[in-house]
């Protein structure tokens, strides 16, 4: 471990990182979501500090958002009965199990997708209830939400653009984020970088896909109209399904 000054007001969870040696150093709490808390970590390399952001999952019962019945549906039928039992009956075994997939899941989907050249964080390292990921943002500033860039993105449309060839990235590799909004894409020189995986679906397996990607479509659309972009939410959807589903999309 290294010294206190290091490690002041850390996360006893993110202790393993230093262990690890994967960071060397806490700097302070950047936000808390529904979900996790979101942390400015960094290690010192040979130019300087280079900073990461650590994500550590809440418990259960300090999350406000708990009901994942849209999200799991699939999921109990790749677990072995006994899971899947367990799961069902809310046992405290099974609460371990949704625990592991919910937070195993997130980071799965970043390392696909970021090596696919979706504009997400990259995973730098994964640990128990928490991982390590790009830090997106200046270095005394870490980059805004979309809804708290509104007033200054200039390339509205480009943004917007953006967004949806990430969101047809995600469905060829067969993943709808299921909980898109201006709160979970960040604004960073001239760019958007989605966040928040933990809730997304498999299109194949669970039968909300459509629903869920009709919500992310319509509720980027709605930020983005306010934006004077035109953008007709239902013909987005509907070209991105039937290709989709046609596997088509390119």
């Amino acid at each position: 471990m290294n010294n206190s000054i290091n490690t002041i007001g850390c996360p006893a969870v993110l202790r393993q990182y230093f262990d690890n040696n994967t960071i060397n150093r806490y700097h302070r709490l950047l936000c808390e979501g529904k979900e996790a808390t979101i942390h400015l970590v960094s290690k010192k390399g040979k130019d300087g500090d280079v900073y990461y952001v650590a994500k550590v999952f809440k418990k259960r019962e300090e999350r406000g958002f708990k009901n994942r019945g849209d999200y799991f549906l699939p999921q109990k039928a790749l677990l072995h009965r006994r899971e899947a039992r367990a799961m069902n009956n809310k046992s405290r075994f099974g609460r371990q199990v949704e625990e592991a997939l919910w937070q195993n899941r997130e980071m799965q989907y970043l390392e696909l997708l970021a090596a696919q050249g979706a504009s997400v964080p990259k995973l730098i390292e994964v640990g128990s209830e928490s991982f390590i990921m790009e830090y997106i943002g200046d270095i005394n500033t870490p980059a805004p939400k979309l809804i708290e860039a509104k007033e200054r993105i200039e390339n509205a449309e480009t943004i917007f653009k953006q967004i949806m060839d990430n969101i047809k990235i995600f469905l060829i590799n067969d993943i709808v984020h299921g909980d898109l909004s201006p709160y979970n894409i960040l604004y960073h020189n001239s760019r958007a970088v989605i966040i928040d995986f933990p809730q997304s679906v498999d299109p194949r397996k669970n039968p909300n896909a459509y629903f869920l990607l009709q919500r992310d479509i319509d509720t980027v659309c709605a930020f983005f109209a306010k934006l004077k972009v035109y953008c007709d939410a239902q013909l987005i959807l509907m070209d991105l399904w039937n290709k989709y589903q046609r596997n088509e999309l390119i």
